[in-house]
């Protein structure tokens, strides 16, 4: 997600390490004035010196505005929102010096999880002050990476695929091949600017596991990527919400997409626009809430995290986001229509062809690798 995703409005993010070429993005901070409950809360406690603010570290455009306001109203805060387009950016913005004293919760792609435990970013949550996490999809209450959640609470999870102009490409061939393939690119196309996952549809495009560890299936994979990125008809890397922006103006015929990103357009113009999970596969993702190790202010944190996990939230946010909600509980409040929709919630045929990112430990350093060659080439 990963993370991972960025709705309707237009997006600001951080600057990018990896964005389009002659393109910059720039930071997206809200400082929202509290509510009249917040605000009075918030200068009750001001006076016992203790935080009024919760800070956010969050992909563009993935929580609603009312939700917000309802938790800054619950847990009389005012909630103060970060934005990122991408994991390589969140990080960098994470691991800058002192910055993870700067934020208390973190929503990233679970698979940067053990990357950010390494490198003493982020605190074990504490459970007691998280009673909604016996909420969770048993699925997600103790994930291989991160068993037991010690360290994330799931926030949304979903599937890379493509989202597509079907006026222009009637006869669209659902396959990686549309723009991996250059004797069968479709049409003009945007590249996913996030590593795991970009490296990881590729990989499944050439018959291979997106957890690979082998050296020559990853650079096969990058040189698959260099050699796309090098074709006439790619307009580049974009985060998600620029690719489907593209999409829907017609600035791009075909975008690799997170679903979410693709459903909220597509289901304003279906009679134009599709999103499809190519026939080779491709990803699943799971984004997650952490708590960063210097949080400010950690009790607000886990309010919030706890606030996302009731299952009336949990329903409301996957409306808003058109992401698969990983709380059980809230499944009860999500329209039937949404969870009978396959690009949503992907049915059991396609599982199999499907992946959760794992953490490759050390062996990230090649996809890190491969992946700054895609970019430099």
């Amino acid at each position: 997600m990963q993370r991972k995703h960025y709705k309707p409005a237009a997006v600001a993010g951080l600057v990018s390490l990896s964005v389009l070429a002659g393109c910059s993005n720039k930071s997206k901070e809200e400082t929202r004035a509290p509510s009249d409950t917040a605000a009075a809360g918030s200068t009750a406690t001001a006076s016992a010196k203790a935080p009024t603010e919760v800070s956010l570290l969050i992909f563009a455009e993935y929580i609603e505005d009312k939700m917000v306001t309802d938790f800054e109203k619950s847990a009389d805060v005012r909630l103060r929102i970060t934005t990122y387009e991408s994991s390589e950016e969140m990080e960098t913005k994470l691991s800058y010096g002192g910055a993870d004293s700067q934020y208390d919760v973190v929503v990233a792609a679970s698979w940067a999880t053990p990357r950010l435990v390494r490198k003493n970013l982020l605190r074990p949550l504490d459970h007691s002050k998280i009673p909604n996490l016996k909420n969770l999809d048993t699925q997600f209450s103790g994930p291989n990476f991160d068993e037991g959640n010690k360290y994330v609470a799931p926030y949304q999870w979903g599937t890379v695929g493509l989202m597509y102009d079907k006026k222009k490409l009637p006869n669209f061939e659902p396959s990686w091949g549309a723009i991996l393939d250059p004797k069968k690119v479709a049409g003009t196309f945007i590249l996913l600017d996030e590593m795991r996952d970009m490296l990881g549809v590729t990989l499944k495009y050439k018959g291979y596991s997106t957890n690979t560890t082998n050296p020559a299936e990853v650079r096969e994979a990058g040189k698959v990527l260099q050699e796309a990125k090098a074709n006439s008809k790619c307009l580049g890397f974009k985060g998600g919400v620029g690719a489907v922006q593209d999409v829907k103006s017609g600035s791009a015929d075909i975008a690799v997409v997170w679903n979410g990103d693709a459903l909220k357009e597509v289901n304003e113009d279906k009679d134009r626009l599709a999103f499809v999970t190519p026939n080779e596969g491709g990803v699943m993702w799971i984004d997650a809430m952490m708590m960063t190790r210097r949080a400010p202010n950690a009790e607000g944190g886990y309010k919030f995290i706890n606030f996302i996990l009731e299952p009336e939230v949990g329903a409301r946010l996957s409306a808003f986001t058109q992401y698969a909600t990983p709380n059980a509980a809230a499944k009860a409040h999500v329209p039937q229509e949404d969870q009978q929709n396959p690009a949503m919630y992907p049915p059991a045929a396609l599982l199999p062809r499907l992946e959760y990112h794992r953490d490759l430990g050390e062996n990230v350093k090649l996809f890190d690798e491969t992946w700054t060659a895609v970019k430099a080439h």
